[in-house]
């Protein structure tokens, strides 16, 4: 094992447009230091109809970033840990070889089925059952687009493992299904704690293909010995089944006070392709209310619950900047935010979650029509479009923030920014000038160093999630925004509100 003036973990971190694997050094001092070892791109691929992860290239690019850890450090590392994206799974057979593909939770076999599912199980119980929000990505919706199918899958299936705990069965030779990433899949019961068994019952999957579930931070045991062979590296690695879902491991990073703030009494905004908005509790809220505000229970660290609502965020400006790019616009991200930041405030109103953002061939079209549909002048240029995407983005984090306090009946005395989203200076002030509450941002790689410190955790290099948090205040920038022209901003809200 790597000596303890050398504590050295890998982390792969598994977003939905690329793969990185980021290895972690945590020094005597308690200073965590990341370097980022090898990056690939991801992207789903078309396979006739559908659309799916080609998994067998991201497991060899995998294989490849050991193989230039190994060439960089040696053979010796700590452990080893993955978080990917929710709600996408594998089916593996009798022999555990995979069947069929791994679909891309975007792949349109789960459009427009969810009205039909709520005839064989009505909404309202699925979510007693879940206290999961309603998406068409879902695991459940997609398992009951194969139900739909009558897919030959399901006779051959043996053991259902969600992405990441596929991948961590491939390291470790363990099957084992981790809780944060099992609380995505709207096939868990977060009161009982354990899988909806009667629910399955009533889709018709079998409850015998869901494995016990296991907490984060779980040593699944020593890398497999063929796999450190062929690698180079020491069979005494740990695989450590962390926070798999990439929010969860983000979450156990928002360098939050926790003696200054309660449960309840902070939020998060985790800032990327997708905004995920919530508060950490003890316990999950399961009401008329919550399934209204469409708010879900996830899974955090420690029996945690991530009591949050996940919406379209900064997809809309990448697919934008990819129209744009294709114009060869030549435009980088601070172009746009530059652009914006001079543009006409408060003159377009969009809602983020409308369906027609979903995945439109063209974004600016889409965002065109939108306003067109809503008796608005459309936006004409980057200038304006970008604008109205990042007011639009402050204002639906204000409208979720009042639900949300609404639902767990506190007042949020702070917002937490972290993930890619918050180095937008631009979109943090709005958000700021709205919310009325400091907003203080960092890190940007939140779930990276999640997952490494997660790991420290599981091997008792650090005690504890409070003491996590303050590694994370004492190794990365962090930068406070507070409101401005906040009396401006709710009058704009107002209109907002009106025009949605």
């Amino acid at each position: 094992m790597v000596s303890n003036n050398k504590f050295r973990v890998l982390a792969f971190d598994m977003g939905a447009s690329s793969i990185r694997a980021i290895t972690g050094l945590l020094d005597n001092n308690k200073k965590l230091e990341l370097e980022v070892l090898h990056r690939f791109p991801n992207e789903g691929i078309e396979d006739g109809d559908s659309l799916c992860w080609d998994v067998l290239r991201i497991w060899q690019e995998m294989l490849n970033s050991m193989k230039l850890y190994v060439k960089k450090y040696g053979p010796e590392l700590n452990s080893v840990a993955l978080d990917t994206w929710g709600v996408d799974f594998a089916l593996l057979d009798e022999n555990d070889e995979l069947i069929g593909k791994i679909h891309h939770y975007r792949d349109k076999r789960t459009d427009n089925i969810m009205d039909e599912m709520f005839k064989v199980v009505p909404k309202e119980e699925i979510f007693n059952q879940t206290g999961l929000q309603f998406m068409q990505v879902n695991t459940l919706v997609q398992l009951y687009a194969m139900i739909r199918e009558k897919s030959p899958s399901f006779a051959m299936t043996k053991t259902f493992l969600m992405l990441p705990d596929y991948f961590n069965f491939l390291l470790s030779g363990k099957k084992s299904s981790e809780y944060s990433i099992a609380t995505t899949s709207q096939l868990y019961n977060p009161r009982n704690k354990n899988w909806a068994k009667n629910m399955l019952k009533r889709f018709g999957l079998n409850p015998e293909w869901f494995l016990e579930i296991i907490q984060p931070g779980t040593i699944l045991g020593k890398i497999k010995k063929e796999l450190a062979v062929e690698i180079g590296l020491s069979h005494n690695t740990r695989v450590i089944a962390g926070a798999c879902h990439d929010t969860a491991s983000a979450i156990a990073a928002v360098p939050v006070n926790m003696t200054d703030y309660k449960p309840g009494e902070w939020a998060y905004l985790s800032s990327g392709t997708w905004s995920i908005i919530g508060v950490e509790l003890e316990k999950p809220i399961i009401n008329e209310n919550v399934l209204k505000y469409n708010f879900t229970n996830e899974g955090g660290i420690n029996n945690t619950i991530r009591f949050l609502k996940n919406i379209t965020g900064l997809w809309l400006i990448q697919e934008c900047k990819r129209v744009w790019d294709k114009n060869r616009s030549n435009l980088s991200w601070d172009d746009i935010t530059q652009q914006a930041k001079n543009a006409q405030e408060f003159h377009n109103f969009i809602d983020p979650m409308d369906d027609s953002f979903m995945n439109p061939p063209n974004m600016v079209d889409a965002i065109k029509a939108y306003c067109r549909n809503h008796d608005q002048a459309p936006p004409e240029g980057v200038a304006q479009i970008s604008r109205a995407i990042f007011e639009s983005l402050a204002f639906k984090y204000k409208q979720l923030m009042e639900n949300l306090e609404d639902l767990i009946d506190k007042k949020i005395k702070i917002l937490h920014v972290i993930g890619g989203g918050s180095q937008n200076d631009l979109l943090n002030q709005f958000t700021a000038s709205i919310l009325n509450i400091p907003v203080v941002t960092g890190p940007i790689e939140a779930t990276a160093i999640g997952n490494i410190l997660i790991q420290a955790l599981a091997l008792n290099r650090i005690k504890d999630v409070s003491e996590l948090r303050n590694i994370v205040q004492m190794s990365f920038p962090i930068k406070q925004f507070m409101s401005k022209d906040n009396e401006k901003w709710e009058n704009a809200y107002k209109r907002y509100l009106e025009i949605l």
